[in-house]
């Protein structure tokens, strides 16, 4: 039940998804040392190796790509580059109102009664 209530808090806040190219990442039985590390901590999401990199969604109020990358390097593995971005393109703000120009023939009309 707990985990119900987590998920539903980490909804409300944004999802954050870190990149992190890794020195060994191309040995399988590495690969599931790393993603063990990862998966242990508290806000992991989800995690997926892809081209080369590890791919990991988190919660940024449970957790941070530091603590990530602390993780990798506890197996004993080489983080060479990392990056962290929103999951999404901020698909919760408001989109761009549509701004009507009022039609001249009414701007004139109101100026001239």
């Amino acid at each position: 039940m707990k985990e119900q209530s987590d998920h539903a808090d980490s909804t409300l806040s944004e999802t954050m998804v870190a990149r992190i190219e890794i020195q060994q990442l191309g040995d399988p039985s590495h690969q599931k040392e790393i993603t063990d590390a990862v998966e242990a901590l508290d806000g992991v999401i989800e995690l997926k190796i892809e081209k080369g990199a590890l791919h990991v969604s988190y919660d940024p109020l449970a957790t941070s790509q530091k603590k990530i990358e602390e993780a990798i390097r506890s197996t004993g593995s080489t983080v060479k580059a990392a990056a962290t971005d929103t999951e999404t393109a901020h698909l919760d703000l408001p989109a761009q109102p549509i701004v009507e120009q009022t039609p001249v023939e009414n701007a004139h009309h109101d100026e001239h009664s």
